[in-house]
């Protein structure tokens, strides 16, 4: 059994003029004509098409139904299932194994065409698949799809005890014996965790943004869906950014996309740059940071400098590297801020539950209970009979209705203290918005100055003229100092 995956497509007319009818000659492919003979079709079946027989109408019918979703750009999805020339299955088996092979994919309940060629030695059948759901239509992600179908093939050749693919096996089991070395477990593969942590530190969309440009990441919009937030490493390398978020996580912990949404709806989108600017912007960057070179303490250009490249290069460079430099500060000392104001409510909302129970008298409450009914369990006839019993039954009846009403006054005071520590965390996320937006001003007063603020003040200062002193001035110190002085040392 070899699984073969075709390169997915958008008509679905087109997989079936090619699938359901013969190859075209040389001769007709050079005059452009169309076959209409169907020689080598050996069955035709349809999967979820609601019992539709006719392989044209099921074709219109997976079309009506990939119009459902407005993002899926390659609803045709396809793949050939061959069996070895030894194997000669019937049109039963070939159906069953068909069917097999979707499910592997979590394809069952997608429609599909299924149509089987005898032109070759070996049995094969190929199957057209509607990515779209016929029911949600929503489209379905086929990652690692042609994984999927080689495990299952070779699974399924292990059933029928005989491996006809060798390849497919040895490569299996090198993979299995990859895994561990020297009874240890291999590592997994390197996972980035800049997205992770810049989403971690963020409070929107715009914080988010300088936090991945304080590590030298890039914020884009899609270049295929414009909706797509994506993130641009520095490498070049582009990923979703709700995608990377949630790669790896349990389906309960997945970042769903109106909360994504949500907290990134401060960032205009229309306004973002592309994944492909970003990346010019970044290689730019790249290419300006590799050839400046420093000049040497004897004042001569090194060799392999050009006579016409640009000398504000240098400049610019460290700029950059300054922007970054305070945005990545910003974000360390925000993350810090966060922190200590977190552990800050902490302690305050605890002192404030202790300082009402205090107020409240709990303690007392229940160790005054507490004794009560010790004394009740253990107490003997001359206790019963005493006014000491009849007090602390009152007690261990009235008691705990008090205590309820007391614990109830505890609960309204922290309530109450937890909302004043709500605004305070408000106020504070705004202090640290404006503290972005002010460094994001700055950094752009910095680039059309072309320097960093405190860069401008010390040329500045650098630039002025010295300062003259006055004519009384010069003609003291022309004539020494003062002759009183001077006796005075003489003496």
């Amino acid at each position: 059994m070899v699984p073969k995956v075709s390169k997915g497509g958008r008509s679905f007319a087109g997989a079936w003029k090619y699938y359901a009818h013969d190859r075209r000659t040389p001769e007709q492919a050079e005059e452009g004509e169309q076959v209409r003979t169907r020689e080598r079709i050996g069955f035709v079946h349809t999967e979820n098409l609601c019992g539709i027989e006719d392989d044209r109408a099921a074709i219109g019918l997976m079309v009506m139904t990939a119009e459902q979703s407005h993002r899926c750009e390659k609803p045709v999805y396809a793949f050939s299932l061959a069996w070895h020339p030894e194997e000669q299955p019937s049109k039963e088996e070939m159906i069953k194994a068909g069917q097999d092979a979707l499910k592997a994919l979590k394809m069952e309940e997608h429609q599909a065409l299924f149509i089987s060629h005898t032109e070759t030695a070996h049995p094969h059948v190929h199957i057209i698949v509607n990515r779209v759901h016929p029911e949600t239509g929503k489209s379905i992600n086929l990652y690692k799809d042609q994984e999927k179908l080689q495990a299952w093939a070779r699974q399924y050749e292990k059933e029928r005890g005989k491996i006809y693919c060798l390849g497919r096996e040895f490569r299996a089991q090198a993979r299995e014996a990859a895994k561990t070395q020297d009874g240890a477990a291999m590592p997994g593969r390197y996972v980035n965790n800049t997205v992770a942590e810049s989403w971690a530190r963020s409070q929107d969309g715009k914080s988010f943004k300088a936090a991945l440009e304080a590590k030298g990441w890039g914020l884009a919009k899609g270049d295929k869906k414009e909706s797509v937030l994506m993130a641009v490493a520095p490498n070049g390398k582009a990923v979703s950014i709700l995608r990377e978020l949630n790669r790896g996580l349990e389906k309960a912990q997945k970042i769903k996309t109106k909360d994504f949404e949500r907290k990134t709806g401060d960032l205009n989108r229309d306004k973002l740059p592309s994944v492909r600017e970003v990346q010019q912007s970044m290689q730019r960057r790249k290419s300006g940071e590799q050839s400046r070179q420093h000049v040497p303490p004897t004042g001569k250009k090194p060799e392999g400098q050009q006579k016409g490249q640009d000398p504000d290069e240098g400049r610019a460079w460290a700029l950059e590297m300054r922007i970054r430099a305070e945005r990545r500060g910003l974000a360390e000392r925000q993350a810090e801020a966060q922190q200590r104001h977190k552990q800050a409510a902490k302690e305050r909302l605890e002192k404030a539950q202790q300082d009402a129970m205090t107020a409240q008298h709990i303690a007392e409450q229940r160790r005054e209970l507490r004794e009560a009914t010790e004394r009740i369990e253990k107490g003997g006839l001359g206790y019963r009979m005493s006014g000491q019993a009849r007090q602390d039954r009152a007690t261990a009846q009235e008691l705990p209705k008090q205590l309820e009403q007391s614990m109830q006054h505890v609960q309204n005071w922290v309530t109450r203290e937890r909302g004043k520590v709500a605004e305070a965390f408000k106020a504070f996320d705004q202090r640290q918005a404006n503290e972005r937006r002010e460094l994001e001003r700055k950094i752009e007063q910095a680039r059309e100055a072309g320097a960093w603020p405190e860069a401008q003040r010390r040329q500045g200062r650098a630039q002025e003229p010295q300062r003259q002193p006055e004519p009384s001035q010069q003609k003291q110190q022309s004539q020494g100092p003062p002759q009183g002085r001077s006796r005075g040392r003489e003496r």
